[in-house]
């Protein structure tokens, strides 16, 4: 049986975590809440109207960033992230964003570089560490991404996609208890692709090119 690739791995960027940047602006929260939940097409057309009176908010140019990225229109992501950054430089949300359209593309290599370069700007940003494990995973260092897996969920213990790297890291290392643990926890967290991680670890899935 062949197996198919895994194409939704497996990192969802959100906003609301912006350095409180984005506590008071609460249509933005709303139309985060939309993306997160899979309205894509809902929140495009709220997060265009906002921007349409607000083009100096670099949160919501980030927000249409992963909203044109899961939509697979990559090169208005980068267009949109590209926004955010001449805005601020140092929005690691949207430096995190364009590592996914890299790794999306194939460019590993620039993924991690704009990762990394968002680590460093903020050391607690959670998402781009499990961003940096998906990285780890395609080139099969499955040890480094439990490791950078950990940095992340320690950071973030709420957020179901990083729980759900973490458990597909310990899959890979053959380490079933630790991957049930954080499968479960994933659930626990509203991680929505609990089925494809059950195909994953049933080797109906792939995650790799």
């Amino acid at each position: 049986m062949k197996i198919k690739k895994f194409f939704f791995l497996l990192i969802i960027l959100t906003i609301s975590s912006c350095n409180g940047g984005l506590s008071k602006k609460w249509k933005l929260v709303e139309i985060d809440k939309k993306f997160r939940n899979g309205d894509l097409v809902e929140a495009k057309i709220d997060i265009d109207n906002y921007l349409a009176d607000k083009k100096n908010n670099e949160y919501a140019w980030t927000l249409l960033g992963h909203i044109e990225s899961d939509l697979d229109h990559d090169s208005l992501a980068v267009r949109a992230y590209e926004k955010a950054l001449k805005l601020n430089s140092k929005t690691v949300e949207a430096i995190t964003g364009m590592g996914i359209v890299s790794r999306k593309s194939g460019d590993y290599e620039k993924a991690s570089d704009y990762y990394r370069e968002a680590i460093k700007i903020d050391p607690e940003y959670a998402e781009a560490y499990s961003s940096l494990v998906v990285i780890n995973l395609k080139r099969k260092k499955f040890n480094e991404a439990v490791d950078v897996g950990l940095k992340g969920y320690n950071l973030d213990k709420q957020n179901g996609t990083i729980a759900a790297n973490l458990a597909v890291s310990y899959h890979y290392t053959n380490d079933t208890i630790q991957r049930e643990k954080y499968f479960k926890i994933a659930k626990k967290n509203g991680y929505r692709n609990l089925e494809a991680l059950r195909q994953v670890f049933n080797d109906e899935l792939t995650i790799f090119d």
